[in-house]
């Protein structure tokens, strides 16, 4: 694999405060294209497709993606521990990113073919209802999938990719302007993602109300592996860590690996924080399809869904604009300071679609376009998608970061550099969050009422999801973060004294 040319080199002689060259960062950040289109392109998908389009069970399928995750709790900072161990010629992160971007891409081709179970409808009650599930060969089959493509596929790519852009920098405020070109990737990913879904139904044509995509996901999801592929691999061939910084580096074992971390106060705050906030968010975040395609749509799927489709793209468009504004108000006012006020506001984000997702007459608006045709827009409800492009989708921005100050005061304190295995147990909880609420969204889908054979639902289950939706609630566990800017800058400075100290590798 090639490494970055020798011209970068000399920009960073030339240019002393750019730890990392434009270039370099943007084909760095471009991973976090293929990120999204992972987990939003394949993943987000296989909800949708297998309850509305296949008429599954929701308890089944949610559960199915649901106890996955839980694997995660092992895999992810296994995966992490391997990364942080690996010593090749190529570094310790681009073997696993390429292994990552590889089974990521053939499973995503795989999920739309599920053997079917003949036992019949679901049965009531939740015991009953778990045997029938346990039972059901789509289970396993789901399970199976979505286990090799997260534990495996996703973990592999994602945990490393973020750990190298952890050590790409050594400045407080370079990482969050680093961190601001994945995130940017990660955004631009959402402008394309969103449409996933009415593709599947354009591609069906006059049919779509009937299979409501179940057929169109199959040419779609190679699409997908194609976008995974070309947005991913430029990390893996010319961008990489400073291999020479751990050639000499002693290895630990696992489980030393998860005495250290529990040790670190700061990191834990800020998992907490991002536990909570990631849980609450996934509990309720599948109603935005139903909401869209059943009420606003009021029950036109291709409709519904290009409805959808626009206010993940109105979040998407205000993400872009507001990273560089978020990265400069975190250098003048911190970053825990930051994530208080975007906590603060995304629970304002959230409560504002009980006012703003409305399908009276007054809030569509015809659009002439230039090429001939209209389109109907659902304006009120792009109010809330900017406020939560602003507020909620840039935190993760400020949090990788953090995550990358965490890593140096551990340094510090334990004389190892674990980017990867940080990054997998951070990670890891936000998996556990939404393997919790993948567990519950099924039961909550069941108990709204909703049936998937139904072109118009009852007012009472609409009217469920949309006090779900709104019961979201920020935990502001930030408050103890104790690595302030001053801090962050005494550590790197005892941490540059000891190399210096050490010598060359």
């Amino acid at each position: 694999m090639p490494d970055i040319i020798e011209k970068e080199s000399r920009e960073e002689i030339q240019h002393p405060h750019v730890d990392v060259p434009t270039r370099t960062r943007f084909l760095w950040g471009l991973g976090g294209f293929a990120d999204a289109t992972i987990t939003y392109g394949t993943g987000s998908l296989v909800s949708v497709i297998y309850i509305n389009a296949l008429n599954i069970n929701a308890v089944l399928v949610n559960l199915a993606c649901a106890i996955p995750r839980f694997l995660d709790i092992v895999t992810d900072p296994m995966v992490g521990h391997l990364s942080d161990n690996t010593r090749s010629r190529w570094g310790r992160r681009r073997p696993w990113m390429l292994l990552g971007l590889i089974v990521s891409a053939v499973l995503g081709l795989m999920l739309w073919h599920p053997p079917r179970s003949a036992a019949g409808a679901a049965p009531s009650g939740f015991g009953p209802l778990l045997v029938y599930c346990l039972a059901s060969p789509t289970f396993w089959y789901l399970a199976v999938m979505m286990s090799v493509l997260f534990a495996v596929g996703y973990a592999a790519f994602s945990i490393a990719h973020a750990a190298m852009g952890y050590e790409m920098s050594t400045d407080y405020n370079e990482r969050t302007h680093l961190f601001k070109w994945r995130l940017i990737a990660f955004s631009a990913a959402g402008f394309l993602t969103p449409w996933f879904l009415p593709l599947c139904m354009w591609l069906e044509g006059p049919r779509a109300q009937v299979l409501k995509g179940s057929q169109g996901v199959v040419g779609v999801s190679v699409m997908v592996a194609g976008l995974i592929l070309l947005t991913g691999l430029p990390s893996v061939f010319f961008c990489k860590e400073k291999v020479a910084e751990h050639k000499g580096e002693e290895k630990i074992s696992f489980f030393h690996a998860i005495k250290l971390t529990l040790h670190n106060g700061p990191f834990w705050l800020l998992v907490v924080s991002n536990f909570i906030t990631k849980f609450l968010m996934s509990l309720t975040g599948i109603f935005f399809v139903y909401i869209f395609i059943y009420h606003v749509g009021q029950g036109q799927q291709a409709a519904g869904s290009a409805y959808l489709a626009i206010f993940y793209n109105s979040i998407n468009i205000a993400s872009l604009l507001a990273m560089p504004l978020i990265a400069t108000l975190t250098d003048r006012i911190g970053k825990r300071t930051s994530l208080l006020l975007l906590l603060t506001m995304s629970a304002v984000a959230y409560a504002s679609l009980w006012f703003t997702f409305g399908n009276t007459p007054g809030a569509f608006l015809q659009l002439n376009l230039p090429w001939g045709g209209t389109v109907a827009l659902q304006w009120p409800s792009l109010f809330t998608g900017v406020l939560i492009g602003l507020f909620t989708n840039t935190m993760p921005m400020i949090k990788n970061s953090m995550l990358a100050d965490i890593c140096d005061l551990d340094e510090l304190t334990s004389g190892h550099r674990r980017e990867a295995f940080y990054g997998a147990v951070f990670v890891t909880t936000d998996k556990i969050a939404m393997a919790i609420s993948l567990a519950f969204q099924g039961f909550l889908l069941v108990q709204s009422g909703f049936d998937s054979q139904l072109d118009i639902q009852a007012a009472s289950t609409i009217q469920y999801w949309f006090k779900a939706l709104v019961c979201f609630v920020a935990l502001c566990s930030i408050f103890f973060y104790p690595l302030t800017r001053d801090r962050v800058h005494a550590i790197r400075a005892q941490l540059d004294a000891r190399r210096k100290a050490r010598g060359p590798a």
